[in-house]
């Protein structure tokens, strides 16, 4: 199974760096919101490169086996919110763009209730907001909120 899987996540990591190069990258002293998409996409890009060398031929499995329909249904959901949030993140900011990452991403996969996703989603959006723009000095990209 680790075969297809490394082709699967080959292909997303394209789709991944593809999309971000739509983003503004920036300069060198203040990258854009292009940088971390891109970075994560050529990780990913390298790690299915290693996996699908490492995993030698194996005999094809049904997809049926291997995940049920409300697991396959999960994924994909997943996949779409990661692609919701590259492309709403400039134009929609840094804090908005990743609260609604984290608050589907806990509703569906933590199976979380909304007020626990939406309470979990504030507190983390708010914890890297603080550190990174406050402390370290990082410019994220402001949305409709301002911040």
């Amino acid at each position: 199974m680790d075969r297809p899987s490394s082709i699967f996540f080959f292909f997303l990591s394209v789709a991944i760096c593809l999309a971000s190069l739509q983003l503004r990258a920036g300069s060198f002293e203040a990258p854009g919101p292009m940088v971390f998409p891109l970075l994560l996409g050529l990780c990913l890009l390298l790690l299915s490169i290693i996996l699908f060398v490492q995993s030698g031929p194996t005999s094809p499995a049904n997809l049926s086996e291997v995940l049920s329909p409300g697991e396959l249904v999960s994924v994909i959901y997943f996949m779409g919110i990661f692609f919701l949030c590259v492309f709403i993140f400039e134009p929609m900011g840094f804090v908005t763009s990743i609260f609604v990452l984290i608050v589907l991403l806990l509703k569906v996969i933590g199976d979380k209730k909304t007020v626990s996703a939406l309470l979990y989603g504030l507190t983390m959006t708010l914890s890297v907001y603080l550190i990174f723009v406050k402390i370290l000095g990082v410019r994220l990209p402001k949305g409709v909120l301002g911040f």
